[in-house]
């Protein structure tokens, strides 16, 4: 039966007719975020508005803003599980707990280095700032009705056991390929090179890239790796045991390149799309099945990212060699990036010293993804760059998308930003019908990846969706085979 058309008919007559008795509505209706929890995370960030400024401190200030947030985030999360567990496997809601871990999660600890980045006007500034954003992303999220996606590339058949394999593999080689290639095709000079300081390795890219940047950037078909990899554990014991084996070992490359990297947020994505292609391709969901794997994601991505944030410019070998972790010299909270300390001084300077930069923003994030060597007038960057703003040389700074959407049109630009970001969360939240395929899941999961990382910087939101835009046509090539 062609789902269209069972759902066209179950809209005609599901009300009245006997079809609505035997169909289940729920495998035909997206989750959604539900009003009562949206008004109760308004409330919280209202509430937290006023209340932070009580405070003398910019670290005690930032706290309390994160606890009420933190709170009412909870509270709303449990009004839309009343729906059922499936109705939290939601981009949106993946959207609002990665800005609220990038700008206040880390202030739920203590933070007194953070009172010597920047006073009270500044923090005060950012967390305005902040929970604008947060407000604007939980509203943009109820301007997209949950109606099931209809769009025939979205309407995903499921794919053979034996494709799914091949597809993999064939990912990894060209995801590894210039990495292979680099180093001579040796696997153990490729492992050696993924833990030695960071930005050392021989693969890495110029700074402005040319014809190898296009064989670097097919790096990006890793990340299709992790949710298909949960599939197959689903369907594991379909599966001869060396290609469940094979594919076992490519996912732990993948996870081990990220870790090793000291990046997190490409760690923790990789950890998100396995775990909700998991979670979404559950027959069904219970405590067991659902609520443990999320706690072991989540504690291993926390306790991953603490790691992460000592090794990633000695390089995981130095920190393992010279036990650094083990020699009292490591952090003793857990900290993100103190992104308010970087949104904070783009406030100050944009427009007063600075004019906002309007649609250079929106053009920079369009030709980002094209290879230099396509379009070699292509800019090197911005006008004027977040590190220039704050001084800094060396390495790169993130301000979330919220600091880029200040620089592009002040609080308008937030605003602006934050309801489409919701919105567009909301529509890919169509895709997530427990009645699609486990290969729509994927396509669905993998979009929590371009998602996430999206809330970190918005110039790689047209990066993130190239994996996704390469499984909906990887499934369109194979469409020949009977679904």
């Amino acid at each position: 039966m062609v789902w269209s058309d069972e759902y066209e008919d179950y809209q005609d007559y599901g009300q009245d007719g006997d079809l609505g008795e035997i169909v289940d509505e729920s495998l035909y209706s997206p989750p959604f975020p539900t009003v009562s929890g949206t008004v109760c995370l308004l409330f919280g960030i209202l509430l937290s508005f006023t209340l932070y400024p009580s405070e003398t401190t910019p670290s005690t200030m930032a706290r309390v803003a994160a606890i009420g947030v933190g709170i009412a985030f909870l509270v709303s999360v449990w009004f839309d599980s009343r729906l059922g567990l499936r109705n939290l496997f939601r981009t949106d809601l993946l959207c609002i707990l990665g800005l609220y871990g990038l700008t206040l999660a880390e202030f739920l600890f203590p933070q007194e280095e953070f009172n010597g980045m920047i006073d009270p006007t500044g923090t005060t500034n950012a967390l305005n700032l902040v929970l604008v954003g947060l407000a604007c992303l939980a509203i943009g999220r109820h301007l997209i009705p949950p109606t099931p996606v209809r769009s025939r590339w979205l309407i995903l058949g499921e794919i053979s056991n034996q494709t799914l394999f091949w597809g993999v593999v064939l990912a990894a080689f060209l995801a590894y390929l210039y990495m292979l290639m680099s180093v001579q095709f040796n696997p153990i000079a490729l492992i050696d090179g993924m833990i030695g300081p960071r930005f050392s390795e021989p693969w890495s890219r110029e700074r402005l890239g040319g014809w190898n940047s296009l064989l670097i950037e097919l790096n990006l078909l890793s990340y299709i790796i992790p949710p298909i990899a949960a599939v197959v554990w689903h369907r594991r014991h379909t599966f001869p045991s060396w290609q469940f084996t094979v594919i076992t070992s490519i996912f732990g490359l993948v996870l081990f390149q990220a870790f090793a990297g000291g990046t997190r947020n490409v760690f923790i994505s990789h950890i998100a799309t396995f775990l909700m292609s998991y979670l979404l391709t559950l027959p069904y969901n219970n405590f067991k099945n659902t609520i443990v794997p999320i706690l072991i994601a989540g504690f291993i991505a926390v306790y991953g990212s603490y790691h992460m944030l000592e090794f990633r410019t000695m390089g995981l070998r130095n920190y393992l060699t010279n036990e650094v972790y083990a020699s009292g010299t490591t952090r003793e909270t857990l900290a993100v990036d103190y992104n308010l300390a970087s949104i904070a001084p783009i406030i100050d300077v944009f427009p007063e010293k600075n004019e906002f930069l309007g649609t250079e923003i929106i053009y920079w994030s369009i030709v980002r993804p094209i290879p230099r060597a396509f379009f070699p007038s292509k800019p090197e960057g911005l006008s004027i760059s977040i590190e220039e703003i704050l001084d800094v040389q060396g390495f790169t700074v993130a301000a979330t998308y919220l600091g880029e959407s200040y620089m592009m049109a002040g609080w308008m630009g937030v605003i602006g930003m934050s309801l489409f970001f919701g919105a567009l969360a909301a529509w890919w939240n169509r895709m997530a019908m427990q009645n699609q395929s486990d290969y729509a899941l994927v396509v669905y999961a993998l979009g929590f990846f371009a998602a996430g990382i999206t809330m970190r910087s918005m110039f790689w939101l047209t990066t993130a969706i190239l994996p996704v835009i390469a499984l909906i046509v990887f499934r369109r090539l194979t469409d020949r085979q009977p679904t």
